[in-house]
């Protein structure tokens, strides 16, 4: 047998170290597609488990499985954001938490501008803002809305109906049927409830012209009137805006509320008055808040009352 060279040696090693390292990429390969087929499992039989939850009236479950899954699985920003969604949807028609519902939207719009839901939870969110009074923010989210989306500019500027000089488009009937309850949009959804919403929206046209001819815009009454209704309303945005955001009940402290006020609700079980027991319990801590936050701000203000001069 001949003995192999220096050169046939080094060759034989070449060859050696490349099979190795080809080998390895083999492993690795292997390897990374069982581990991605592996989460991809986990995603699917997660997302899979919070749908049966929510659609068996389980949404806090739910959503902790979905918030599962964001937490520990590789998602791309696509995924985070139908997860976001998902959520939010739960949020918004489940549990009835608007705050969480319109964070939750923003979040999935934010990660995936182009998601197939980004349409449903632009409406959803500013149903949330209407819902928690911020009236202000639902007509600026609309405008934004509209602006974002070129093609309807056009159809949104046309008019519905014109009364004298004022013109009523498709944009601002759009945006007084926004401003309606939820129940109320549902009644008037199709073309005849649209109809005759619209002849009450022409009905106050004329009679505002009617009262701006007649110069009541500037009588003494309707600015005290006007003074009022800008004061309760200031009162209630700013009371939105810094004690609403701050009552949040969970699920314990309202199965302690019930146990305490059982004799309330007629000896119904806690699921089957939740929604009322998550009103009273509302109305019971935000009152609370509200006492706190006045206490508060009597530290900071100095306030008389002089009782004498109640008759």
């Amino acid at each position: 047998m001949i003995a192999p060279t220096n050169k046939s040696n080094s060759i034989l090693a070449i060859i050696g170290i490349a099979l190795a390292a080809t080998s390895l990429v083999i492993v690795i390969m292997v390897y990374t597609s069982l581990t991605e087929n592996s989460k991809d499992d986990l995603v699917t039989g997660s997302r899979k488990l919070a749908g049966e939850l929510a659609d068996n009236n389980l949404p806090e479950a739910a959503i902790e499985e979905y918030e599962r899954i964001l937490e520990h699985a590789d998602l791309d920003s696509g995924q985070r954001g139908s997860i976001n969604y998902l959520i939010g949807k739960i949020y918004f028609e489940d549990v009835g938490d608007y705050e969480q519902a319109a964070a939750y939207y923003i979040r999935a719009r934010s990660l995936d501008e182009n998601g197939s839901y980004v349409t449903e939870a632009g409406k959803n969110l500013i149903t949330c803002l209407e819902k928690l009074g911020r009236r202000l923010d639902a007509r600026r989210e609309l405008d934004q809305q509209v602006s974002a989306e070129p093609n309807t500019v056009d159809q949104l500027g046309k008019l519905v109906a014109k009364v004298g000089s004022r013109n009523i488009t498709v944009a601002d009937f759009n945006a007084a049927m926004q401003a309606l309850p939820p129940d109320m949009q549902q009644q008037i959804s199709g073309f005849e409830g649209k109809r005759k919403f619209l002849d009450q929206l022409i009905g106050r046209e004329l009679i505002y012209h009617a009262a701006l001819r007649e110069g009541l815009d500037r009588d003494d009454r309707l600015q005290k009137d006007l003074q009022a209704l800008e004061k309760d309303y200031l009162v209630q945005f700013y009371t939105q805006s810094k004690i609403a955001p701050t009552v949040k009940p969970d699920s314990s402290e309202l199965m302690l509320y019930y146990n305490a006020n059982k004799d309330k609700f007629s000896g119904e079980t806690f699921d089957e008055v939740r929604d009322e027991v998550t009103k009273e319990y509302m109305n019971y801590i935000g009152q609370k808040a509200l006492n706190d936050y006045i206490g508060t701000l009597l530290k900071a203000e100095p306030v008389q009352v002089f009782e004498e001069n109640i008759k």
